[in-house]
């Protein structure tokens, strides 16, 4: 399969996307994807019906996942792909991350309420369709309350990192504890855009003590100049330890107006013969 028609990053409301699988896979076609893989955080609930809907479609799709870590004070996720999305462990320990998130909503309900924004946990969640609750759910609940116009502006003044709605996860796990879940279930790790992090010292050392395998080069906040940043690191470090880094990339897509306006699906493609790569 030729061609750049792949996008390997993309999320869906079995986390905090917004459009159901189903939903997903009919835009996917619409903007001539032929390999997707679906990416949700911290959950593989919407996998079965991707695939589904991906095989009537004629789309092929990567069982994915993002995994939610924590290294030097900073949140740092982990994409799985080509996991055993069945595998009993796994879901049981996804089941306790689900937990937590479901906690964590209690918390930033209460701090919104000391700066006057008043939300009942019943508000959020009816934007949860069984998937993991997360701040975007947060972000809608405020819209409808007409506290915030968008999600952009919920995030910025009340829900991203520093502000008084943002509590973080609690036991989130280790970059290493993540590379090992996925491994153990059968998958390949990617360090997922790493721009946000300037961790590539520690990226080398994640590939050479835990495995890391590979890195997601091509994303949609990766501009020219990242993109070559992070061309170069994947070469430096198969040169330094002799192994072959798995390149990958997506547009990170959510829905067209959550944080970004807009947000399309696709901007960011990675060419087939990439993504073919982890169907090997």
């Amino acid at each position: 399969m030729s061609g750049t028609n792949s996008d390997l990053h993309m999320h869906s409301t079995a986390s905090d996307g917004g459009y159901s699988p189903s939903e997903l896979l009919h835009k996917c076609k619409k903007e001539n994807l032929e390999i997707i893989a679906l990416t949700d955080h911290d959950t593989v609930d919407g996998i079965d019906e991707a695939i589904q809907v991906g095989n009537k479609l004629g789309i092929t799709v990567i069982p994915g996942i993002e995994l939610s870590t924590k290294h030097k004070g900073k949140s740092v996720h982990i994409l799985g792909y080509q996991l055993d999305r069945k595998d009993q462990a796994l879901l049981d320990m996804l089941s306790v991350q689900k937990k937590l998130r479901r906690e964590r909503l209690d918390t930033i309900i209460s701090r919104l309420a000391e700066v006057g924004l008043f939300l009942t946990p019943e508000q959020v969640l009816k934007h949860v369709d069984g998937g993991a609750v997360g701040r975007p759910h947060v972000a809608k609940a405020l819209i409808d309350a007409g506290y915030v116009k968008d999600v952009a502006e919920a995030f910025e003044r009340y829900l991203a990192e520093g502000q008084h709605g943002y509590v973080e996860k609690a036991k989130e796990m280790t970059v290493e504890e993540a590379i090992d879940w996925i491994h153990k279930t059968g998958g390949v790790a990617i360090v997922a855009h790493p721009v946000y992090y300037d961790f590539d010292d520690d990226i080398k050392e994640w590939v050479k003590m835990f495995g890391l395998d590979g890195i997601e080069v091509y994303h949609r906040d990766h501009d020219n100049a990242a993109v070559k940043r992070f061309e170069q690191l994947t070469e430096v470090i198969e040169a330094e330890l002799g192994v072959t880094l798995l390149r990958t990339g997506g547009s990170d897509f959510h829905h067209e107006d959550y944080g970004r306006v807009p947000e399309p699906l696709g901007v960011t493609r990675l060419e087939n013969t990439l993504a073919e790569k982890l169907l090997k």
